[in-house]
């Protein structure tokens, strides 16, 4: 079967053949690009993935991951081991599910909020499996194909909606969710592939990855609510032409960056300067990916995974400054990472 998408502003068809999925779980020292700071170990934690994408940490030492070009989610745990935890069902009947998932994060509840790129809807797993459409359209208007998102301090979810928009093209758009009221209000737009977002731990900015641009823009969170214009705050062209993907921040206020295109991840400072590049492993004839997106975890949010669809792998590295913990997510409950 075909699948069309409009990521990254191109349109990408994947041949998904009904295959058997083997999971090969390794833990591997990896060479890493020296850089003016020193250097974590990158590690490989799992492969076999199908288009690996939107790493969400549970609080209890498990690491989920989409699998854009499959039709289920994957838990990894601490020891590496991947299991499938939740499949599509597309029988038709019931129960509902996802259809095809890309980013995800969790709730204080333990319940897994994703990004439905198939049914172009956010969707809310909750622990015993029971799942339930959030939201899928916007004053009477469908989504076009919800990307990432991530939950502000207050308990409302934002989400960045970029396909069909391109430079070209900017009508990607981001959205603020009531979970409660399962009601979305549209909080900018006019964007070139908005993609990867996550906010600053005084809850005041917005980062966003703008793919098509391959800068990091920004917007202050006003009151309501909604996002003021935004301002640019690293243009990456300087790193080589890539196309950012995913984004976390440190309780430092740097930047991790998923550069897809350039097999790297970047840490920026909080001036929007590069202060480290982090090389990841290509593949022959991979030379156009790379990294997707990336997610602190473990018990002291010092270790940094990352999801690679150029080798279908998971990779971490363990890093000096943790990770924010994530507005809304569950607490930690086990050592792990």
């Amino acid at each position: 079967m075909l699948i069309a998408r409009g990521k990254r502003g191109v349109r990408r068809f994947w041949l998904i053949t009904c295959l058997s999925v083997f999971f090969t779980p390794s833990f591997k020292k990896l060479d890493v690009q020296e850089t003016a700071a020193a250097d974590p170990e990158l590690v490989l934690v799992a492969s076999g993935f199908k288009f690996p994408e939107g790493p969400a940490y549970d609080g209890q030492g498990n690491i989920y991951c989409s699998n854009c070009a499959a039709d289920y989610i994957t838990k990894v745990g601490p020891d590496g081991r991947v299991e499938i935890a939740y499949r599509a069902n597309r029988t038709g009947d019931k129960p509902f599910t996802f259809l095809k998932t890309n980013g995800m994060t969790f709730y204080r509840d333990g319940s897994l909020f994703v990004c439905d790129f198939e049914r172009n809807a956010i969707i809310r797993i909750y622990p015993d499996g029971h799942q339930v459409l959030v939201v899928d359209r916007c004053d009477g208007q469908p989504f076009r194909g919800p990307n990432d998102l991530a939950f502000d301090s207050k308990g409302y979810l934002y989400f960045t909606d970029p396909t069909g928009s391109d430079a070209a093209h900017r009508i990607g758009a981001i959205y603020r969710v009531d979970i409660v009221a399962r009601k979305a209000i549209k909080v900018a737009d006019g964007l070139a592939f908005p993609n990867g977002l996550a906010f600053s731990g005084d809850g005041k900015w917005l980062y966003v990855c703008e793919d098509n641009l391959n800068r990091i823009i920004r917007f202050r969170v006003l009151k309501d609510g909604h996002l003021s214009l935004p301002e640019v705050f690293i243009v990456l062209d300087a790193d080589g032409p890539g196309h950012p993907d995913g984004l976390a921040i440190d309780r430092q206020g740097h930047l991790w960056i998923a550069h897809y295109g350039q097999h790297r991840v970047l840490e920026v400072d909080g001036n929007g300067q590069i202060v480290r590049r982090v090389q990841l492993p290509i593949n022959q004839g991979e030379e156009a990916a790379g990294p997707t997106n990336l997610e602190f975890a473990g018990s002291d949010m010092r270790t940094l995974y990352i999801t690679d669809p150029g080798t279908n792998s998971l990779y971490k590295i363990r890093v000096k400054v943790p990770g924010l913990t994530l507005f809304c997510a569950p607490p930690h409950r086990a050592k792990g990472g």
